[in-house]
């Protein structure tokens, strides 16, 4: 689950120097909002948060909740480094450790991301399969070839502006836990008290729902959209201005963030609420695409699986972006590619191949009749697996004095970071533990 308000534009030149189309970066300056909360709450986290209500009842609020101050933190620490140092997460790793460790880092990062890739992709041709019936696999070819389309060709900010309308769907869970009567004093409990249970398939759940909800993409994306919101005054800046410069636009950040990430953690509460209320209520087991959609029922009846389909098609489309575009960066600080025309040519190559690679496999994966829910909680539960490294890797990153100067991040930045790092390793111990025993 990642943060897509971008401050700046990029255009990845494509073509000879005479001219030619540009392929446009996936940082626009599109504002936050709902854009940002359907990215940030793509369809592995909405069938994630569906399926730990179904499940689970309420027990989960805490984990979307509790979280949200270190989601917070990493998110400015990640910002920090990169508005500090003019470099991205992965140039500032392999500048500052070894070899191993920046491998690690990075291999991770673009497996995850991959895989992601791979069910957002399988998660379109669910939706469009909800909406109009027919061949998911098909489908999942089309949007697809859709969806490289319009990164090719249309800038990330025009074609948002579109989608977002597509994903106010997610409102309907809002509305589904507004047209309910809910038990809200237990609500309220149980959305700040911890409650765990000690079984592999809680733990498995509540990895899932911390790998959606603290996705190591939403901080790669972050760092970049940075680098690249960086000013040519302020780059050319010197001394007092260039770290005034830096200072205030870390300030204008923080606001933003804490709204952007209250958004998206308050849909991804409301999501869960909804199939609480309903499927867990009820007993209902979350064992198909059509029983997660009638979670909208109370507000669209008959119409529920369309605005399922809806909300997988859009915020899928949203998220790919990112997710795509983060890896590119990636890749181009592992090989070292010099800042320069020929570098943006690379990287919008490297970021329709990746998306090519993710999505064919999303497409094999559908072929071969695997469930969607399932390969889209899977990828929740590989990015909770995988996690802990890269987190760890960061807040040491925003210590370092060689990275960050006499500038690290504040003791309570790094605390809150800490814990994240602590909850999540101790969460993926945990879930491997108990399934020894069991």
């Amino acid at each position: 689950m990642p943060s897509i308000h971008q401050t700046g534009v990029t255009q990845y030149p494509r073509g000879n120097a005479e001219g030619g189309a540009a392929a446009h970066s996936w940082a626009a300056d599109i504002g936050p909002g709902v854009v940002t909360m359907a990215a940030d709450n793509d369809p592995a986290g909405i069938v994630t948060y569906s399926l730990a209500g179904a499940q689970f009842g309420y027990d989960m609020l805490w984990s979307c909740v509790l979280t949200y101050p270190s989601i917070v933190a990493l998110q400015l620490v990640s910002a920090r480094i990169a508005v500090l140092t003019g470099d991205g997460l992965t140039t500032n790793m392999r500048k500052h450790y070894s070899r191993l460790w920046f491998f690690l880092a990075v291999g991770r990062f673009l497996i995850a991301n991959t895989f992601n890739i791979a069910a957002d992709v399988v998660a379109m041709g669910l939706g469009a399969q909800l909406l109009w019936l027919g061949s998911i696999p098909g489908f999942a070819m089309f949007f697809l070839v859709l969806s490289i389309a319009l990164q090719w060709f249309v800038p990330y900010a025009k074609y948002a502006r579109v989608l977002k309308w597509l994903a106010l769907s997610l409102f309907g869970y809002v509305g589904v836990d507004i047209a309910l009567h809910l038990p809200w004093t237990r609500l309220t409990a149980q959305l700040f008290v911890p409650h765990v249970s000690w079984s592999e398939h809680y733990l498995e759940m509540l990895l899932a729902v911390l790998g959606t909800t603290v996705s190591p993409y939403l901080l790669y994306s972050q760092a970049q959209q940075q680098v690249e919101a960086q000013r040519p005054q302020d780059e050319r800046a010197n001394g007092d201005k260039n770290r005034e410069a830096r200072l205030k636009r870390l300030r204008s950040m923080r606001g933003d963030t804490l709204i952007r990430t209250a958004l998206s953690n308050a849909v991804a509460v409301s999501i869960m609420i909804a199939a609480a209320a309903t499927l867990h209520a009820s007993g209902r087991a979350a064992d198909s695409a059509a029983t997660l959609a009638s979670v909208l029922a109370p507000v669209a009846g008959r119409f529920d699986t369309h605005l399922l389909g809806l909300a997988l098609i859009s915020s899928a489309l949203l998220a790919l972006p990112p997710l795509a575009g983060s890896a590119a960066h990636a890749v181009a600080s592992t090989v070292g590619w010099s800042n320069d025309e020929r570098h943006n040519r690379r990287i919008a190559f490297t970021l329709v191949s990746i998306v090519a690679l993710g999505g064919g496999l999303g497409v094999v994966l559908a072929a071969m009749q695997l469930d969607p829910i399932r390969v889209l909680y899977w990828s929740a539960v590989l990015n909770g697996t995988t996690a802990t490294p890269v987190m760890a890797l960061l807040v040491l990153l925003s210590t370092r004095h060689s990275s960050v100067g006499d500038l690290s991040a504040h003791w309570t930045l790094r605390a809150l970071s800490w814990l994240a790092v602590v909850g999540m390793g101790a969460a993926v111990i945990a879930r491997y533990v108990s399934g020894w025993q069991g």
